[in-house]
């Protein structure tokens, strides 16, 4: 199915929580490490000299009749900036949101420099996602709902199951906020078992907890006796900061993906 333009706004929301700011060129650029086009996104614009997707990026900022917009509570694109539109994210609770700092953009494109995720395999990663990680997912998209319900009602849209749509190329699964209105990163390790229970993680998402080891906006939610069949009545969760899974945890190489020389 193509892209839409509802679908690229959402989006952008995941692109600019890693980049903090991007011009609409640079939307462009950067879009597919986000969201996977399809073969129709690809094809050329019977009017304008780029593919279908890239026309739809445009249509976005054409369509926008303010020349100052904000979308999904998240961020701001601005078309008085010069040649091309700034797209911002926002900080901030209920409808007082203001634009990220520079040095919090600075920090965040420092940060995005040196990481550098693997493409995701689109079709193996709908293939070997099991139904308890999508639960155990689900149930802490549901638990943030409710978190940022209990102070901030306005915001629950800004919760996102990020990985459901988009794969685990961000390193983590779910977005949030926190009481001060900025974004919280979530990756979700779910399993029948204790808390002890062993879990799994990618060299991605390994990765990117270690380069924001010292973040206090990212976590890794360990969800545990999650039994599906009760839809995780009885599931628990530890939220688990980076520095204390570098510090309390051991990470084993235990599989590998292996191809032809």
């Amino acid at each position: 199915m193509a892209t839409n333009e509802d679908s690229i706004r959402r989006a952008v929301k995941l692109l600019l929580e890693q980049y903090g700011q991007l011009k609409t060129s640079e939307v462009k650029k950067h879009l597919d490490e986000v969201i996977a086009f399809d073969n129709e996104d690809l094809e050329p614009s019977p009017t304008r000299n780029e593919t279908k997707i890239m026309q739809r990026i445009g249509n976005i900022i054409s369509h926008q009749i303010a020349p100052v917009k904000d979308y999904l509570s998240s961020y701001r694109v601005d078309k008085t900036k010069g040649s091309e539109a700034v797209w911002t994210l926002l900080t901030g609770l209920n409808g007082n949101q203001k634009e990220a700092s520079t040095s919090d953009i600075a920090k965040r494109q420092r940060i995005r420099r040196n990481y550098h995720p693997k493409k995701t395999d689109w079709n193996a990663l709908i293939e070997e996602r099991g139904d308890l990680g999508l639960a155990g997912e689900q149930y802490v998209v549901d638990f943030e709902q409710q978190r940022v319900q209990s102070f901030s009602p306005a915001d629950v849209i800004r919760v996102s199951h990020l990985s459901a749509e988009q794969g685990d190329g961000a390193g983590f699964d779910v977005t949030s906020i926190n009481k001060n209105g900025e974004i919280v990163q979530i990756e979700v390790k779910t399993t029948k078992g204790g808390l002890k229970t062993p879990f799994y993680m990618s060299e991605n998402e390994r990765e990117y907890f270690r380069l924001n080891r010292q973040s206090n906006n990212l976590f890794l939610y360990r969800v545990y006796n999650f039994d599906i069949a009760n839809g995780g009545t009885n599931a628990q969760i530890e939220i688990i900061t980076p520095d204390k899974l570098f510090n309390d945890y051991n990470f084993d190489p235990t599989n590998y993906k292996v191809t032809h020389k």
